[in-house]
């Protein structure tokens, strides 16, 4: 099926996702968006160009996954292996088609005006080096803890010295201009930047994208995801194939299908806002620790309501822990109000988690892993008859929870 969608309404939505690693600061991506099109502005680049500059502020850290990169990101101003997210960030957005074309600006996002390959265009050195400039304004804004317009002429004397080397000369020079207007900073607080953006998102218009398209989209955020810890590498993808096929074998309508394999990938997007070390913790959690994980399905649903047309699969990819004893998490639904594209998704989350390997055991095999699902059923909490569907085609789910998806293949 075909999907109408404004594509700047989802992106805004999804770079919630990526500002998330932020933990308690979680609008640096749209921070760096904002400034980056007022500087822009000031230099008179045109409309369609400043979009492109946005989109491209909105998802410069789609390589940060780890909250302990993204410490580094707003603690120092210029710090070793910063460009590994940023390869990262270049990869990740090859593999769609909606956003390819802001690829090399995120991949030298954190390269020196001076260091830029002679091989990029002038305009692709001045676009990557802007997102650059604002950028590092939003980590010496962070560490300052001290709202912009306070420590104003102490950021632009930093900027200021850096011109010629780190940054453009022109950027620079646009840069204090810009900056020296109280507005510009006022735009920094959350509510006038929610303000801010919610005009541009009512400017875009909706477009009709593939099924594959979307996917396409929804890969790449799962790929964000899983590369939160060694231990979820692939996770999302592999229980979106499983959810996939076992909704093949059940003979889903196709827009159920399509709905649940969307959600199957994105199920997982609130585990951004957990810290690295709750998802790689080898032991128990502790009651604190828990609740911060238990809301991850939430936060997921939070992110992705916002995209008009995802109404299902928001609600789809935030049910993953509700169980059929009205015990889960986040929502403790009764089974009656749990469909089962819900309980599919379920078992299939169960199922992948339990052959990875994780911090505290090493990965089932598919038999070991089938007879704790059933011993789940007998307990109340699964849908046996998909789990009954799961065990007549053991080796097909076990193959389709872990296939590998080579992200440098795209």
């Amino acid at each position: 099926m075909e999907y109408s969608l404004n594509i700047r309404e989802v992106t805004y939505a999804l770079s919630g996702a990526l500002d998330f690693v932020g933990i308690d600061d979680t609008l640096h991506g749209k921070r760096v968006a904002y400034m980056a099109a007022e500087l822009a502005k000031e230099l008179s680049w045109d409309k369609a160009l400043i979009d492109d500059i946005i989109f491209t502020g909105m998802l410069h850290d789609c390589g940060v996954s780890s909250t302990d990169v993204h410490t580094h990101l707003v603690t120092e101003l210029d710090w070793n292996n910063s460009q590994v997210h940023s390869i990262r960030g270049e990869v990740l957005l090859k593999m769609t088609k909606a956003y390819k074309k802001f690829a090399t600006y995120v991949r030298y996002h954190h390269t020196h005006w001076h260091d830029l390959p002679e091989a990029l265009s002038d305009h692709e050195k001045e676009i990557s080096n802007l997102i650059y400039l604002v950028d590092r304004v939003d980590a010496l804004n962070a560490q300052m803890k001290s709202s912009g317009i306070k420590s104003m002429h102490s950021m632009q004397e930093t900027i200021n010295k850096y011109s010629d080397t780190m940054f453009s000369p022109r950027l620079v020079e646009g840069f204090l201009n810009v900056s020296s207007r109280d507005s510009f900073w006022f735009y920094l607080e959350n509510e006038a930047l929610e303000e801010y953006f919610t005009e541009w998102v009512e400017k875009g218009f909706d477009e009709d994208f593939s099924f594959e398209e979307v996917k396409e989209i929804s890969l790449m955020f799962a790929a964000v995801v899983d590369a939160k810890s060694t231990f979820t590498s692939e996770h999302s993808i592999g229980v979106s194939n499983l959810s996939r096929y076992l909704a093949d074998l059940f003979e889903l309508p196709q827009e159920s299908r399509e709905k649940i394999e969307l959600a199957g990938l994105l199920h997982d997007l609130g585990k951004l806002r957990v810290d690295d070390a709750i998802l790689d913790k080898p032991s128990k959690l502790d009651t604190d620790e828990r609740l911060i994980m238990n809301r991850h399905g939430f936060d997921s649903f939070i992110i992705l309501r916002h995209i008009k047309g995802f109404k299902e699969i928001a609600h789809l990819a935030s049910l993953h822990h509700e169980t059929l004893d009205a015990k889960g998490y986040p929502y403790n639904l009764n089974p009656s109000d749990i469909p089962i594209e819900a309980r599919i998704i379920t078992v299939a989350d169960i199922f992948q988690a339990l052959i990875q390997e994780r911090p505290y055991r090493q990965g089932l095999d598919m038999n070991e892993a089938y007879d704790i699902l059933y011993q789940m059923c007998e307990d109340g909490k699964l849908d046996f008859t998909i789990v009954k569907k799961l065990k007549e085609n053991l080796e097909s789910c076990y193959e389709k929870a872990g296939i590998k998806y080579e992200i440098a293949q795209s």
